[in-house]
């Protein structure tokens, strides 16, 4: 399991920093939280939910280059 924390001086900048890790296959956890510098939105990502959207979009998945040295 995968968490990650994003923080933002207002709520329009929180929307627009969240929503880029949406399709990345990350979900909203819990509620948005204030504090002192802005806000805050804890985001969560399983391993088996990034297997999935690899094999639905094999586009996005990053072809490994392997170089022979002789």
């Amino acid at each position: 399991m995968e968490y990650n924390i994003v923080v933002a001086p207002n709520l329009e900048v929180l929307a627009t920093e969240v929503a880029g890790f949406i399709p990345m296959g990350w979900k909203l956890k819990g509620g948005i939280l204030e504090h002192s510098d802005g806000y805050a939105q804890q985001l969560v990502r399983k391993l088996s939910d990034t297997v999935k959207l690899q094999r639905q979009y094999p586009a996005a998945v990053i072809k490994k280059r392997t170089k022979w040295i002789e």
